[in-house]
Order: structure tokens, then sequence, then C-alpha cells
């Protein structure tokens, strides 16, 4: 196909992709087409059925295409007089725009082929009085299409205010036409054409892609619940789709067993936050008004709610938000990397000074030895007693200043919105061992072993913020997979809907959800939204689960040949271990680091570090707009660009669940040969 439309490009040709059978007919590898040319977009003509029994199929394939996005100009058919199908079908699609066209039928046919052939002729000929008005309204919709497309740049900067963006230093905007799996369809105005161009939704659209754009899958699962209910309230309802996906969620997280609905992860941490201050203020016998902080580790991000702002240390996200108030102590992260090709844990200064070497770095003979504490916390006997002595010095010095301590709260293994940094879950795993162990005597003073009981908590509330990480984004379904332990309270959001719709979840535990349990209403947890647990988001995110476990658990998965690159060993990537070791020796670069579908690469910057740095700016540009050889025929005019956004001096590359090794291998080379120049 690519080769005939560059033949004919220069002649300004039509191009007509003719399919044979239904739209659900398979090609030949077993995918239907309706899915199958999808990737193309083309603008589609539906020929209908005018017979009897025609408007149910007709318009039957109509929706199915439509629900996948394809554009339908025209429906062609030919004129039943009995029947007048087209009738009815343009009734149901013109509201959309949608042309109906009815044709003759063919004459009889004549045994004569002399006679045959001329008779064909005379119909032919006649056909064109019912199909150049078809041909005209193609390009009247062609043309109105380009002449959208080559304006919504403007027309965006004019009205939109697009979220963590400085206006004022946009130079391009990314006109996304569609997407489908990994890949968007964009358009750009060059002098005086507007090209497509196809790019890698590297950030995987702010870390939501998990099976990727437009699976029909989840499509139909929204299409199923909106047309079962639309929305309706939940509060003292219940409805199946939520239930469903309560009690999924609930077979996974064997360790909780109450769900709370939102719809976005600022919000489920919100949530997450009320219920762990509740219960420490019952806890620990002070009032509900009482000033009460947060444990945390610093460089944490959890939302932008005023709450979990509140609950992140000083930062560039909240330091100009005049109602900040930090309520919280954070510790540092020690961190893991890879640099020339050796994986390490960098450890902060304030940490270091406990090691008896004194030492910053420590060194393992691969990322597998860091990452295996899941079933133990025995993994560096030295380095564990340093992060121990830390914390425990710290929350002595907090009892010492009266500061009432409600939750630990973390982002398990990945900060993300911080700069992608990986934290040693070593020293997460001890933090959450001594809060448990030792947190009621270090903090308050109290021995509370004689009141826990099965499925309690113990110190303070340990909180998990899962909604970059939870659901296999690291390859694992949940950051306990790592650490050998499960949160009091956890929150999921992102990749819980593969990307589809806005969804929420905080979870937690029986003794958690008692604390609001009572016989005066305001005693509830008063926190809720209007479309809380809506049926088409508790359906997409069932199905979510279900082909995500799905992948996790067959043998000879999409993911196989990804595990199979790690030798299976415990710790895997989408992205290549030679790659990352290329990288790692890079002189631009300061380390690398991945996991599951995320890639992190720190750029050395003697300027700024963290989110204010600007080092990674012309490398952003380059991915998104340069010209890479890297598509389906090596040259730069089937080239995929990369859609990357920064986090100051880190680039990160991020893929859907669902990718393959033939699209991350496009990544690589764009990311190389930019980094490498």
């Amino acid at each position: 196909m690519l080769e005939y439309v560059r033949q004919q490009k220069k002649n300004g040709s039509y191009f007509f992709l003719e399919t044979a059978g239904g739209i659900h007919s398979p090609v030949m590898s077993g995918t239907p087409q309706v899915d199958f040319y999808r990737p193309l977009r083309l603008p589609t003509l539906l020929v209908g059925d005018g017979n009897l029994g025609g408007i149910s199929t007709t318009l039957t394939s109509y929706e199915s295409l439509y629900m996948r996005g394809y554009d339908i100009p025209s429906i062609l058919l030919f004129n039943n007089p009995t029947y007048k199908n087209h009738v009815l079908i343009k009734e149901r699609v013109e509201h959309n725009g949608v042309q109906v066209t009815t044709v003759p039928f063919p004459p009889e046919f004549i045994k004569d082929p002399v006679l045959e052939q001329a008779s064909m002729e005379k119909y032919y000929a006649q056909l064109d009085e019912y199909l150049v008005p078809v041909i005209n309204e193609l390009d009247i919709k062609h043309q109105e299409r380009f002449d959208r497309l080559e304006t919504m740049a403007q027309k965006s900067r004019d009205v939109f205010w697009w979220p963590f963006t400085q206006h004022g230093l946009v130079d391009d905007v990314t006109v996304i036409d569609s997407a489908h799996q990994d890949y968007f369809t964009t358009y750009k105005k060059d002098n005086t054409e507007v090209k497509p161009q196809e790019m890698f939704d590297s950030c995987a659209s702010w870390w939501t892609q998990g099976l990727g754009h437009a699976n029909p899958d989840l499509t139909l699962s929204a299409a199923h619940a909106a047309g079962r209910y639309g929305h309706v309230i939940f509060p003292e309802s219940t409805n199946e789709p939520a239930l469903s996906l309560a009690e999924k969620v609930l077979e996974r997280d064997n360790w909780a067993s109450r769900v709370y609905f939102s719809d976005n992860g600022s919000s489920a941490m919100e949530i997450a936050l009320k219920m762990a201050m509740s219960a420490t203020a019952k806890r620990y016998d002070f009032s509900i008004k009482a000033p009460v902080e947060v444990l945390g580790i610093d460089g944490s991000y959890h939302g932008d709610t005023i709450g979990t702002m509140d609950a992140c240390s000083p930062n560039v996200y909240n330091e100009q938000v005049q109602w900040y108030e930090p309520k919280g102590h954070w510790l540092q992260p020690p961190s893991v990397h890879i640099s020339q090709g050796r994986a390490y844990v960098r450890v902060p200064a304030e940490i270091a000074k406990y090691h008896p070497d004194k030492t910053n770095k420590v060194y393992y003979d691969s990322i597998d030895k860091i990452y295996s504490i899941d079933s133990s916390a025995d993994r560096d006997s030295v380095l564990n007693k340093v992060y121990g002595d830390y914390i425990r010095s710290e929350l002595k010095s907090l009892k010492e200043q009266k500061r009432r301590i409600g939750a630990l709260l973390m982002e398990p293994i990945l900060m993300g919105a911080g700069g992608m940094i990986f934290v040693d879950p070593l020293f997460q795993r001890t933090l959450i061992d001594i809060v448990r162990n030792e947190g009621s005597e270090l903090l308050y003073g109290v021995d509370d072993k004689t009141q826990m009981k099965d499925q309690t908590w113990k110190g303070v509330p340990v909180v998990f913020d899962e909604v970059f990480t939870g659901w296999y984004r690291l390859g694992r379904r949940s950051a306990s997979e790592f650490l050998g332990v499960n949160p009091d309270i956890t929150a999921y959001a992102k990749i819980l809907t593969g990307g589809l719709l806005p969804l929420a979840l905080t979870v937690t535990k029986e003794s958690i959800y008692d604390v609001f349990v009572s016989k005066n209403k305001p005693d509830c947890l008063l926190h809720g939204h209007s479309y809380t647990a809506h049926p088409m988001g508790c359906a997409v995110a069932k199905t979510s689960i279900e082909k995500l476990d799905e992948l996790a658990e067959k043998p000879n998965s999409a993911w196989s040949p990804f595990k199979k690159s790690w030798k299976d060993n415990g710790i895997w990537s989408m992205w290549s271990p030679e790659m990352i070791n290329k990288f790692s020796h890079l002189k631009n670069v300061e380390s690398v680091m991945s996991m599951g579908s995320v890639l992190a690469v720190e750029l050395k910057d003697d300027q700024n570090s963290g989110y204010s740095s600007s080092v990674s700016k012309s490398v952003i540009k380059t991915l998104r707009h340069g010209a890479f050889k890297n598509g389906l025929d090596g040259q730069s005019e089937t080239g995929v660009n990369l859609f990357a956004r920064p986090l100051g001096n880190v680039i990160y590359l991020m893929t859907s669940q669902i990718t393959t090794p033939e699209r991350v291998r496009q990544c690589e080379e764009a990311l190389w040969e930019t980094l490498s120049k």
C-alpha cells in the first residue's frame, strides 16, 4: 500500500482499499478487518444492504465502525423500492453528517456475451449520475478535515490553558488526529502543506496507557455499561460493574476488605489520608482537630489537590501555591541506578553519615540483587543497619518535638513526578518494618503490641500511593510484591482502566473502615464525587484487570520475549538490557534505570538538577520533531517520532503493557541517535 501511494501521490489520484466480506471477517492473521485496518484511519465508504434484514446489518456495521473511531462520510446501497432501507438508515445516521446514497441494481444477466457487455457498459455509464456526487462529497469532507487540522494548533493556543505547561515556552502544538495502540497520528503544517506524522506515545499519555489506545475490548465494555446504565447514583446503592470490580480487586488484594471509589489519583490519596489520620487519632486518643502530619519520603508527589499537596515536601509543584502548608516530615531516599554498566544504590549524605565507610554509593552485582528483598529484608545487613539507624533517629526526633504522625505515606518502588526516582526497596522495607514494629514506641511512647489482632494495623497506618505503579506498570501487579509487605491502605488509578476513563480506588482493611462506623451520620467518611463508581469506568477497569492478569499469567504472553531478554529474572523490563547498558556509558548520561514499561535516563547537568533543569529541552524537541529511520522500511519518510515529556534533567520513556519488541526498538533507536550525537 505504501509503495502504491508513493507512486500515485504525484498524480493526485484516489486510493481505494476494498475489503472482502463483512467488517468483522478476519484477515489471514485472524484479526477482524475492522481492527486490522483501524491504524490507517481511512475515510470509510460503507456498502450497505438494501434487502430484507439489511437495515440491521448496515446499522450494526456502521456502529461497529463508528465506535472504533472510523470516519464514515458515506453509506452506499442498492435502491430496493420494496423495502426502502435507505430511508430509515438515513434518518439514523444523517445527524453525524453521513451521506446515504442509493444506486440502481445492475440489469439482468444476458447470456450473449456481446449483449451482456453492452448492457453493463450502459449501466456503468449511468452510475456517474449517482457516484460523482459521492466523490464530490468525499472531496469536500477531505478538505474540511484538513482545513480543521491546519487551524487546530493556533485555535488551541487561543482557548486552552494546558496543565503543567508554561505557555510562553511552547514552540509547537502537537495536533493528534487519532491514536491506536502505542501510536498517535499527528498532523503538522509544513510550509503550505499539512503533513501526517506517526508518533510513539512514549509518555503513555501521562502514564495511563495499559492496553493501548482505542482498545476494542475496553471500548465495548464502556459501550455496554453506557447502554445499560449511563450513570447511576452510588451511595446506598449498588450496580453490577461496581460490585464486580470491587470483588475482582479484593481477590488480588486479599489483605483488604473495603473499596472506596473516586475519580482520580489525587482524590484517592485525599481519601486515604482521611482514613489514616482518623484511625491514628482514635488509636492514640488525640482530638480529630489536633494538628497531625505524615511521615513521607522527600521527592514524592501525591496529586494537586490541596490536601495531597500538603502531604508532600516543598517542591516545584507546590512552592507557588499560596494555600500550601507542608504537613509532614520527609526522609531522604536512597535510589537505584545503573552507570557504566554497574548497578548501585546512591545514598544521600543524611544517611551516608551512618555508614561505616561514609560512602554515598553501594555497588551490587546486578539489579536483581538489589530487589531481592521480597521475602525478607536481609539483602545487605550493613546497609539495613544504616537505614535503621537513620530512620530511628528521625522518628525519635519527631517524638521529642511532640509532633503527631498520622500515617506513613509513600510511592512504593518508584516516585514518578519527583523525577522517576527508583527508591531502594531495602530502605522502604526497613522503614515499614520499623514503623510497624517500633513506631508506637518511637513516635508515641506506647507499647501497643498487646492490642494487635489479625488484619489490623501497627504503629501508624502504612499508605501506598500506587496511582502510577499499580497494576503491572513495573511488571508486577503491586509494589507489595517487590517489598514483601502489604500496606494498610493503597490507592489505584491511571492504568486501572487501561487508559480509557478516569477512575480511582482506595482500598483498605476492615479495622480502618470500622473507625468511621457509628449511629452518628457525621462520623462517616464525608468524601465523594457526583460520578462516584460510574458504571462505564468500573466495567472498563474490570476488563482491563482481566486482560492485564492474562498477560501476566499466560506462559507465552506478549511479555515473554521481554522476560526472556532479561533471562527470566525476577526484575524485567520491556527495554532491552543491552541498550540500557549502552545508554549508561554515554558521556552525557549520569545514570539509567528501567523496570516494566518504564525507562528513566538521568542526564548530566552542571547548572541545575531536578524539575528546574532545562538540559533535556533539546532532546525532547529532537525526539518529537527530528528525522529518524526507525520506521517499517528504514526510510526517514516512514520514521517514527516520540512524544516524550521531560522531568527536569530526566528523560523518561514509557510504553503501554501491550507493546512489542519491535516498537520498543523504534524508541530505543530514536533515543540512542538523539543522545549519542
